[in-house]
């Protein structure tokens, strides 16, 4: 029965993958037929996502190098923001260059924050918190895994699941860090629901795994194993080298707590030249220390030592006092960056609060005026006055508006001049004919006013001439 299941998932990925390539084959056929440079970045990115976060395959450097070119050229900190990510993913999950993708993904969110992208911004918060998982600072990688998630987009928006599944991948890691199995699993299980509600085989492959670990960790081996099974089952079809490390790093210590020293030894060879075929550090270092591991185990000192010098080499690569510093530095930067920008939101949103004030003082002086100008019974006024008046309360009115709109008008337009503009307009298209009733009422007021002032002024002169005769 069991053997049955196993046929049946591996054929079921094998249909999934050959609709998923069928899907990018068609992107690139659209590709060529489109000149549109929006269009053209929005189909690469499409391809990107399908080759390797749903197919599970590598990052193409070509490909982000393409975007970067399309976004430099229309100057759109938006896409900008998606190439650099798309750049730093690739250092980070092809290559194992942690320094050089953390300061790809720095350079991304300060674009991703002007253009108020909060997909964007979840998105480099996971990937930053995954390259902080590789350098072992799981305190550092959690404190971004939780900021992505409060950065998640809408639910409305099309890629909620995957982006809310990352904030789950991100929890499972971290719990499963630091032996807590029982959240750990709860995590996961929502992974996996996710995964699938994306239909992403490599996503599942990865859920399926932390579960695996969660149930290992409890002490439930025999349900570790059917899910071990159900990810032997699809391995074939996941290329993406983060999630076979991720795997590597459960499974093979798992057969050499069994004893199978064989099946370790096969899983981490296949894991050494995953790592130099691609020169990927990360892979490498965990290789050289699975294969350390083993022949200690098997008494070949031989073996050992050479493994032992293998892993310190590289282990001093990643590592190294040039690599800390960078990574410090960048990490010190981005903290600066963030101090800064809270305390010119804030100093901005006094300014602001100071303004409204000034401009709501202004036009309560010039309502005044014009009140007292239009009902007062003891004075004759010049229409001319009343409508100047009325115009520069127009302005004051428009621009206390101005102020009190302005953030909320920036979030919908992302900050484009184009856009504010036509807000603008919309709203000085309906101040004026509103200013105009209004300036028409005072004017009607004033000259009923000045009616019944010199009529009033008439009869006393009137009467006065009587008395003198």
């Amino acid at each position: 029965m069991r053997k049955i299941i196993t046929l049946f998932c591996f054929v079921a990925s094998i249909q999934v993958v050959f609709a998923q390539n069928k899907y990018t084959d068609s992107l690139k056929t659209v590709l060529t037929n489109t000149s549109n440079s929006v269009e053209r970045f929005n189909l690469i990115t499409k391809i990107l996502e399908n080759q390797s976060f749903i197919r599970g395959g590598n990052i193409d450097s070509a490909e982000c190098v393409r975007l970067l070119q399309i976004a430099q050229q229309l100057k759109n900190d938006s896409l900008l923001a998606a190439s650099y990510n798309w750049i730093g993913s690739y250092f980070s999950f092809t290559k194992g260059d942690n320094a050089s993708a953390l300061e790809y993904y720095f350079k991304a969110l300060p674009l991703a924050e002007k253009a108020n992208d909060k997909r964007r911004i979840s998105s480099l918060d996971f990937d930053i918190s995954l390259a902080y998982y590789s350098l072992q600072n799981n305190k550092a990688a959690v404190q971004y895994v939780r900021k992505g998630g409060d950065d998640l987009p809408d639910k409305s928006h099309p890629l909620y699941d995957f982006m809310l599944l990352q904030y789950q991948r991100g929890m499972a890691t971290w719990y499963l860090s630091v032996k807590q199995p029982d959240s750990a699993l709860y995590f996961a299980q929502a992974f996996y629901e996710s995964s699938r509600r994306v239909n992403s085989i490599a996503q599942r492959f990865n859920a399926l795994v932390s579960i695996a670990d969660a149930y290992t960790q409890s002490g439930e081996h025999e349900l570790a194993d059917v899910y071990i099974k159900k990810i032997i089952a699809i391995t074939d079809s996941v290329k993406m080298i983060p999630i076979k490390l991720r795997f590597s790093n459960y499974y093979i210590p798992a057969l050499l707590s069994k004893g199978n020293i064989s099946e370790a030894m096969a899983q981490a060879k296949q894991l050494l030249d995953l790592g130099e075929l691609n020169s990927n550090n990360n892979v490498k270092l965990a290789a050289s220390d699975f294969m350390r591991q083993i022949f200690d185990s098997l008494h070949n000192k031989d073996s050992a030592y050479y493994y032992s010098r293998m892993e310190a080499s590289i282990n001093a690569q990643i590592f190294s006092q040039s690599n800390v510093n960078k990574i410090q530095a960048l990490a010190f930067n981005e903290q600066i960056r963030l101090i800064e920008e809270e305390a010119k939101k804030t100093e901005e949103e006094q300014r602001r609060k100071q303004n409204i004030q000034y401009a709501l003082l202004a036009l309560g002086i010039i309502t005044f005026v014009i009140t007292f100008l239009a009902l007062s019974r003891r004075h004759i006024t010049n229409t001319k006055l009343i409508k100047f008046l009325g115009v520069v309360a127009l302005l004051i009115v428009f621009e206390f508006l101005n102020l009190l709109l302005h953030p909320f008008l920036e979030s919908i337009t992302h900050h484009s001049p184009v856009l504010m503009l036509l807000a603008l307009v919309c709203i000085a298209a309906l101040l004026v004919p509103l200013h105009h009733k209004l300036e028409k009422w005072a004017t009607h007021k004033l000259v009923e006013k000045n009616k019944q002032v010199r009529l009033a002024a008439a009869k006393r002169t009137i009467e006065e001439l009587e008395k003198e005769n």
